[in-house]
């Protein structure tokens, strides 16, 4: 069986019946998007492979043999839908660059869907297919290289499978076998001295427990056996380490694009920001607000002001002056000043709408973390309405632990990630 059969059983009917709910897309549809991102997605593994961009395969691969990962990939059907889009389409960036929108175009022509549907669909196809290829390289043993191996070795089906000129476009035909190259671990010469040369009929005496050499040679080796495997241990974990530390940053970057500030723990364990030199401004309708230089609302009007920057989802801004009761939807009365000037700052530009993202540390239970970071969300979401502000205008959604912006190892860094974002949806 090959590699895209091999995939291909990994897709149940329930992915499919998910997919189809979340993409908006009928059944037969996601079935054609599967048949042609799977090809289309080994070849853009190749395509990198070939290009030696290892370090990027490595972080969209983690379950290789020795990651510790044992993550079923379709936990991800469980995550939300602007989650998963934000995820796939960093994804399908890093495997095809500038090629993206071809690879895109040729799925919605295959599909028979829209441009926009069918950058969703591949969107979401995308870490699945991952995921499945992970699982499969762990229960096989496989690392990178063997990966590129099968890949290579299954090119003619890839090219086959793809959507018609496709494999012309990705270049298929003119890649070659990467070279990947396991690194040597140079050991240290050690000179064993050499004992002087014995005259025959002048042969020292054997004293009680061995000569010099008897133990010296054993010792040497034993002591460079130890060194070359703490060395491969160190090396090992500080490329694990650096994996699991690129793939985190990916994804923080998927759930959040946010500019912290510098700040501190009050005595109440939050974490007050920085921020800046007090500045007053004046928004279209006349209303002056007094802000910081470096606080939400000051670059959020920017945001909503410059027409260079486009309404996306992986731009999103922390509130840096909202706090809520321990384990609870109740807002602390410092609280209100922020929402006064958000809710003065939608008066002012009556075309923008906001999504509201509540997050948690990782303490706890991660599904009444994402409950309460819901709740949390949508406590915010009403006080704006209270302000003054259009319901219609706003939507709200809880992600619990995900998308960290700080370590959770340190009570500063649990402090940050407790927090409610906000994301520019229309302008």
């Amino acid at each position: 069986m090959n590699l895209i059969e091999l995939l291909k059983n990994e897709v149940s009917d329930k992915v499919i019946s998910s997919l189809s709910q979340k993409a908006g897309v009928s059944e037969d549809q996601v079935k054609t998007g599967f048949s042609a991102g799977i090809p289309a997605i080994l070849a853009g593994i190749l395509k990198n492979g070939a290009g030696g961009n290892l370090g990027f395969l490595s972080n969209i691969l983690p379950g290789i043999p020795g990651s510790g990962t044992d993550n079923n990939p379709t936990d991800l059907l469980n995550v939300s839908e602007d989650s998963l889009l934000e995820k796939g389409k960093s994804l399908l960036g890093g495997l095809f660059g500038n090629d993206t929108s071809t690879v895109t175009n040729a799925l919605s022509s295959s599909a028979g869907l829209s441009p926009e549907k069918s950058t969703g669909l591949l969107a979401m196809i995308a870490p699945l297919v991952t995921g499945f290829i992970s699982k499969i390289m762990a229960g096989k043993g496989w690392g990178i290289s063997d990966l590129l191996s099968k890949i290579f070795e299954s090119k003619a089906d890839i090219t086959a499978a793809l959507p018609s000129g496709l494999g012309d476009s990705l270049g298929l035909s003119n890649l070659k076998m990467p070279n990947v190259e396991i690194p040597k671990v140079d050991l240290p010469k050690v000179e064993i001295p050499k004992a002087p040369p014995l005259k025959y009929g002048n042969i020292p005496e054997q004293k009680s427990g061995g000569g010099f050499l008897k133990w010296l040679i054993p010792l040497l080796i034993i002591l460079i056996a130890g060194w070359w495997l703490l060395g491969r241990s160190g090396c090992n974990g500080s490329k694990r380490e650096a994996t699991t530390a690129a793939l985190s940053s990916n994804l923080d970057s998927i759930g959040s694009n946010i500019n912290s500030s510098a700040g501190k723990l009050n005595e109440a364990g939050d974490f007050v920001r920085d921020l800046g030199a007090p500045i007053t401004k004046k928004l279209p309708d006349g209303t002056e607000i007094s802000i910081g230089e470096n606080s939400v609302e000051n670059r959020l009007i920017s945001f909503i002001e410059d027409k260079n920057k486009p309404v996306d989802k992986t731009t999103w801004f922390t509130f840096d002056r909202l706090y809520f009761e321990t384990g609870k939807t109740t807002l602390k009365p410092e609280s209100q000043t922020q929402l006064s000037n958000i809710a003065a700052i939608l008066k002012a530009y009556p075309n923008v709408h906001l999504k509201m993202g509540g997050y948690t540390d990782n303490t706890g239970d991660a599904a009444l973390n994402k409950k309460l970071s819901n709740d949390r969300a949508n406590a915010a979401l009403q006080e704006l309405v209270k302000l003054g502000t259009e319901t219609n205008r706003l939507s709200a959604e809880g992600y619990g632990p995900e998308h960290p912006i700080a370590n959770n190892d340190t009570p500063e860094g649990r402090a940050q990630n407790r927090r409610i974002d906000i994301r520019v949806s229309q302008k």
